[in-house]
């Protein structure tokens, strides 16, 4: 593992000086805005099996799920050598998430021409688990899945006829329209593109990305065929970078030109990793990188950027999020813990967010290139929740306790005179136990949350 010449004392004083210094919007904007947004009321009436109003009695109401999402990629499903691995990180993943990033790079769906991997029997392709057995574990599950991702030109196969403008769009429509055909209602939404600005670049880009109504033609062909689906923008810039150029940002100015072209992008993704370590090679160059990220954990910044997003009047996600673990100490691990909480506080305020996705999970197992000219191990951050062997680090203990202690409605009440109870929770479904009997209700946005329960 690289290392820093640092203690944790000056760690702490570099990467929470921001948050320290916007403690204000913490427990200020953020604190007033999730009690705002993140919750609502229902009224709950309780009656006998005559339709009588049960009095006075004890309801103890808990909650069950969230309406907001937090998800992780998927990627390491079966993907241990051993058994034992492979049902800890089944249990891990329904424990601790409510949605699943699912991969559809085509490089891995579709490895050789005609040779498509959908089915969960599908030969193994290193973290590319097949669609079928990612949907099969979230249907068993009670977990949300989404689509990563149908067009991103970095993970193209090899037996493409890249420079072939009209083959490619042929391809790429058969493509889109067998994922529909298989897919189309059985994932909360598609990811339509993905780092379409860090793709100029990269070998395996085809005659499509020089199109320059790209984007539009994209999403129109995706609405083709997915006519009912949330259709996704992804993009790899940070929020903080939305703040900083506001209005010039490209990814800003892609938008709303796609937008104003007509575009079907029914929400807004942006990614926030903090790939510290990613590029390094030896302890100087971390030291060297540890430096260089301003601002990803700065509040105000933050909000800035979600702001500006949210001119665009579409929901946005976080569609992927590495915090590095920066040492190997239990304080090390209590820092990103720390860092996590500040990000997941500032997304789970504003309005105009709907799901947070962690990208990689147990450290070791994420994506590197070692190339000479473009090397990149996403494994020196050490950004995963979870250590090599599974077991949970600090941050995935904060997180669960975030949603499911901090973030989480549990109440009881007593029914009045005509057998009501009223409360202000967290969106999403709950249970309610009075007399050894359950019942499930749910709070959610833009609901009327009024219910009669029958109680035999």
């Amino acid at each position: 593992m690289l290392k820093l010449n640092k203690t944790i004392k000056e760690k702490r004083d570099i990467w929470l000086k921001d948050a320290n210094a916007h403690r204000d919007l913490l427990e200020g904007r953020a604190a007033n805005d999730i009690e705002k947004y993140r919750k609502g009321y229902a009224k709950v009436k309780f009656v006998d099996e005559n339709g009588e109003p049960i009095v006075g009695k004890k309801v103890k109401l808990s909650q069950l799920t969230h309406d907001f999402k937090y998800g992780a990629n998927i990627f390491m499903l079966d993907e241990f050598e051993s058994e034992k691995d492979n049902a800890t990180y089944r249990e891990m993943f329904k424990k601790y998430f409510n949605l699943a990033t699912v991969p559809f790079y085509w490089n891995g769906i579709e490895p050789e021409q005609g040779k498509l991997r959908y089915d969960k029997n599908s030969p193994k392709v290193w973290r590319r688990p097949a669609p079928e057995l990612c949907l099969e574990y979230c249907e068993e599950n009670d977990i949300d899945a989404k689509l990563h991702c149908l067009i991103y030109e970095s993970f193209n196969p090899d037996w493409l006829p890249r420079n072939d403008l009209a083959k490619m769009e042929e391809l790429y429509e058969e493509r889109i329209r067998q994922i529909s055909e298989r897919f189309a209602g059985r994932l909360v939404e598609f990811e339509v593109m993905n780092e379409l600005t860090w793709v100029r670049d990269t070998p395996n880009k085809t005659a499509v990305i020089d199109k320059p109504d790209f984007i539009e033609w994209a999403f129109d062909l995706a609405r083709k065929y997915l006519p009912e689906e949330c259709l996704v923008f992804n993009e790899g810039v940070p929020v903080t970078d939305i703040a900083r150029r506001k209005h010039l940002a490209y990814y800003y100015l892609l938008l709303e030109r796609s937008l104003l072209s007509g575009a079907e992008i029914d929400k807004i993704g942006i990614q926030h990793h903090t790939f510290t370590g990613a590029r390094s090679r030896t302890d100087e160059d971390y030291e060297k990188e540890f430096l260089k990220t301003e601002n990803m954990f700065n509040p105000d910044v933050l909000f800035k950027g979600l702001d500006e997003l949210s001119r665009f009047g579409l929901p946005i996600e976080i569609t992927e999020m590495t915090i590095p673990t920066f040492g190997e100490t239990p304080e090390d691990e209590e820092l990103q813990a720390d860092l996590l909480e500040i990000l997941y506080t500032v997304f789970f305020a504003h309005p105009s967010v709907d799901t947070v996705v962690y990208w990689n999970l147990p450290d070791d197992y994420a994506y590197f290139r070692d190339e000479p000219t473009n090397y990149w191990n996403e494994n020196h951050c050490h950004g995963g929740l979870f250590h090599h062997d599974l077991t949970p680090k600090k941050s995935a203990t904060r997180l669960w306790e975030l949603f499911n202690k901090k973030w989480h409605t549990e109440v009881e009440l007593e029914t009045d005179a005509n057998g009501y109870v009223e409360l202000r929770g967290f969106f999403g479904d709950y249970i309610a136990e009075i007399d050894n009997s359950i019942a499930e209700f749910g709070i959610h946005k833009n609901e009327g949350n009024i219910y009669t329960i029958e109680i035999e």
